[in-house]
């Protein structure tokens, strides 16, 4: 009797725990293959300004003098230290008036050093000089009409339009500098130009690298929406994601994306190949729900950490 009602219990729950037992099935699988590791130093963290501490940090942002922005999304502000992480200032509160936030979630400096901040709950994009001291906002309205919500932005150093992921839609939304929209592309779905809940959004040289969150790769393409190459795929292995949030491109080209789930930081050369997990003495480097980063010209890596409340600092070897 007893063995039959574990039967029907496990029956019953198949459908709930077939991807745990994928997730279990190839750990096992995995287990006598080693993780290629890529040495790195812990430098400091950022985990506090004034009285507060940081709660639920989601991205970070590097200025071109060198001042790290930090999305502070609990407190519902933006955080700014000098290199040395030393803390500067902070921007804006709760609120819905110029400069204040609603559970802000993405942050993107351009080449003048103006920060931009993807103020989710309000639907819009705020834009603030190097200082903190606001300069001007819009909403993000689709061309054909409504207004979406924001999750992330980057800021093209080529052309200055900015990128705009948003959840509603699925979507890539394009701007003008001003705020003027200019289309974009996507919709939800599981092709190449589709999406399940854009993420992450960083450009470099022309490029934009995407994290579709539930389809668990990080899309490349052009300016113009254009595909151009995927990086990764469901999965627990190395070089596979099993919920990616973050993403930032080195100078080099190489990419380094964050797993949530796993706790991992994955990196991938100039040819988007796998290359190693980030670790720290030795060991793959735990972090705590890892989202946004940022690579900055110093060659260190930023990672805010969701669910530590901080920000991680290394020096890339």
């Amino acid at each position: 009797m007893l063995g039959r009602l574990i039967r029907a219990a496990m029956l019953e729950w198949l459908p709930y725990s077939f991807p745990l037992l994928m997730v279990a099935s190839s750990l096992l699988a995995a287990a006598p293959a080693p993780i290629p590791l890529g040495e790195v130093k812990h430098l400091f963290d950022l985990e506090m300004a004034d009285e507060l501490h940081m709660a639920l940090p989601t991205d970070v942002a590097i200025g071109n003098d060198g001042r790290i922005y930090v999305v502070d999304g609990g407190n519902h502000r933006v955080i700014a230290y000098d290199r040395d992480g030393k803390h500067l200032f902070s921007i804006g509160k709760r609120g819905r008036a110029k400069g204040d936030f609603l559970w802000p979630l993405g942050i993107a400096t351009d080449k003048d050093g103006q920060v931009y901040v993807a103020d989710k709950s309000n639907k819009r994009i705020q834009i603030f000089d190097p200082d903190g001291t606001f300069i001007s906002s819009f909403l993000v309205r689709f061309r054909t009409g409504g207004i979406g919500t924001p999750i992330d932005l980057a800021v093209s150093k080529k052309t200055g339009l900015i990128f705009v992921t948003e959840r509603e839609r699925h979507h890539i939304m394009v701007f003008e500098n001003d705020g003027t929209p200019l289309g974009g592309w996507g919709k939800e779905g599981v092709n190449l130009d589709e999406f399940r809940y854009p993420a992450t959004i960083a450009s470099h040289e022309g490029l934009l690298y995407v994290v579709d969150s539930l389809n668990t790769v990080v899309k490349i393409f052009d300016e113009r929406g254009q595909f151009q190459f995927q990086i990764g795929e469901w999965g627990v292995l190395p070089g596979q994601f099993f919920r990616p949030k973050g993403i930032a491109v080195d100078d080099r080209g190489w990419s380094y994306v964050s797993d949530g789930y796993m706790d991992v930081v994955e990196v991938f050369d100039d040819q988007h190949k796998f290359h190693h997990v980030i670790a720290t003495n030795g060991k793959k480097h735990k972090f705590y729900s890892p989202t946004g980063m940022a690579v900055d010209n110093q060659n260190r890596l930023y990672v805010a950490e969701q669910l530590g409340n901080k920000v991680s600092v290394f020096e890339l070897q």
